[in-house]
């Protein structure tokens, strides 16, 4: 009897240590939090795509026409977008325009010729600007838009037709005759380039 009590006992012992073991496998490790997220179930923020065909002949415009060119078209790899706003801004438009937000093709200074207009940045990534090369297809005359971009500007074509903004604080309704660019910080500003015949010139659309 005393036999039967003493293998109870230890297969009791044993099993208890086998559960200790089990626990401090599954549970954390060195002080590890037990509520981090697997890398399976985050998400990035941005999706890096290739460079498009149409980022390609920009560069390509700018370093033909200006030797030792720095500036290059963005990418999302050098953008600085805040957590989120990729997904809700960008990533729905992507699917129409692939080259959104850094590239804008349009008419822009209505001589029926495609012109193409590109957020660029150098190699620091510090300076950015906005380009605007016209008729690039043949000329592929260069300006540079006078004002400084920041980072997270979003560009896109903007149609003819008639618009309402503010230049110097006060409102005005113009008539766009050609397609414009329509430049935009999310939740922030947007405005509009437009050509008025004989330069670009800017209007507010939001604060």
């Amino acid at each position: 009897m005393k036999l039967l009590y003493l293998s109870l006992f230890v297969l009791f012992v044993s099993c208890n240590n086998d559960n200790k073991e089990t626990e401090i496998k599954d549970g954390p490790v060195n002080g590890a939090d037990s509520n981090i997220i697997s890398k399976k179930e985050t998400q990035p923020d941005s999706i890096i795509v290739a460079e498009s065909l149409l980022a390609k002949k920009i560069n390509n415009i700018l370093q033909a026409k200006e030797e030792n060119s720095r500036w290059h078209v963005l990418n999302d790899k050098e953008a600085k977008w805040i957590s989120g706003q990729f997904d809700y801004f960008i990533t729905p438009k992507r699917k129409e325009n692939p080259d959104y937000p850094y590239i804008a093709a349009g008419d822009f200074d209505g001589d029926n010729r495609q012109d193409l207009a590109a957020v660029v940045t150098d190699s620091t990534q510090i300076i950015y600007q906005l380009v605007i090369i016209s008729d690039a297809d043949s000329s592929k005359k260069i300006n540079y838009w006078k004002e400084d971009i920041l980072e997270d500007a979003a560009i896109s074509t903007a149609p003819m037709g008639r618009i309402e903004g503010t230049v110097n604080e006060k409102i005005k309704k113009i008539e766009l005759k050609s397609e414009a660019i329509h430049v935009e910080y999310f939740e922030k500003a947007s405005f509009i380039i437009y050509w008025n015949g004989k330069s670009y010139n800017r209007i507010q659309q939001g604060d």
